[in-house]
């Protein structure tokens, strides 16, 4: 694993690269930090799996006022420009999953296929700013007590993602993201997304409700559902393996209509989906061009 320091529009970004595989883009959630896909890249190690603090968060710059979320996929976009990569899948979960669904509006070619995990296409907040001054108010006076409504509130998942040296806990990062999403919505605009989309949704997520899901895959022209039993909306991390097997999946599949990838590209996606012979039964339906 590789840390770069690297600059665009103006910010400081702190990069993690790993692997050597066909690219792939993790966009993280509100307040998340690089280590927070670490189980999961640990499933992805045969992919190049790129990640990021995005700004305001972790060990990148806090800019001087908030930035709607077109700014951040351009961001995005720069950065990629100066890795050298010209065309990556995206992966993006819960708020990293709008920006995900930005970044391929704004950006189409620069994208193959999108998966979105957890996430919504707006124009709802994922929490109130209240929500977060809350709970680290709370966390502040040592007192993170059990008195929240129920094991799936938002203060719940706050506890957990902090206890976990996930989430951030500089509650201006929150304001900064949640400030980026007001007003924002990808409705009207979806039906454009020329890429093949994977969406996921756990069917016990309390923050993110089923229905923002099952509306992007009605909006989404080339898209497919997965839902996930039993899971919440933690689900990348309490159920990285599982992930795994189904973006592996999703990126290996070939379909006859899609243009003929370049042969380096497809070579390192043959190499990905050789792991799909140890892990799940699945990989005997791939194209005999893609199988191991």
């Amino acid at each position: 694993m590789t840390t770069h320091r690297l600059t665009t529009q103006g910010l400081r970004l702190n990069v993690s690269i790993c692997g050597q595989g066909s690219p792939l883009l993790l966009l993280n959630g509100l307040g998340g930090l690089i280590r927070t896909f670490d189980p999961l890249r640990d499933e992805l190690d045969d992919f190049m799996t790129i990640t990021l603090d995005v700004p305001g968060v972790g060990k990148s710059q806090m800019p001087r006022w908030p930035i709607r979320l077109s700014r951040h996929a351009d961001v995005i976009a720069e950065m990629l420009q100066q890795l050298g990569v010209d065309q990556v899948d995206v992966f993006g979960v819960s708020w990293g999953g709008a920006l995900a669904q930005e970044f391929a509006l704004r950006h189409p070619s620069m994208v193959r296929r999108l998966i979105l995990a957890a996430t919504t296409p707006g124009p709802v907040l994922l929490m109130k700013p209240a929500d977060v001054m809350d709970f680290f108010r709370k966390n502040k006076n040592a007192k993170m007590r059990k008195q929240d409504s129920s094991r799936n509130s938002i203060h719940t998942l706050l506890r957990f993602g902090v206890r976990k040296d996930m989430l951030s806990v500089n509650p201006r990062t929150y304001y900064f993201q949640l400030a980026a999403l007001i007003g924002w919505t990808s409705l009207l605009r979806l039906s454009r997304l020329p890429q093949r989309t994977l969406v996921l949704t756990g069917d016990r997520d309390p923050l993110i409700q089923a229905y923002n899901a099952h509306t992007l895959r009605r909006t989404i022209r080339r898209s497919e559902l997965r839902l996930l039993k039993g899971e919440g909306h933690f689900f990348v991390v309490t159920s990285a393996r599982g992930t795994a097997v189904l973006i592996r999946e999703f990126l290996c599949r070939h379909y006859e209509d899609e243009e003929k990838a370049p042969s380096d590209h497809k070579s390192t996606l043959r190499l990905a989906c050789s792991a799909l012979t140890s892990v799940n039964p699945l990989v005997k339906h791939l194209p005999l061009a893609l199988r191991p």
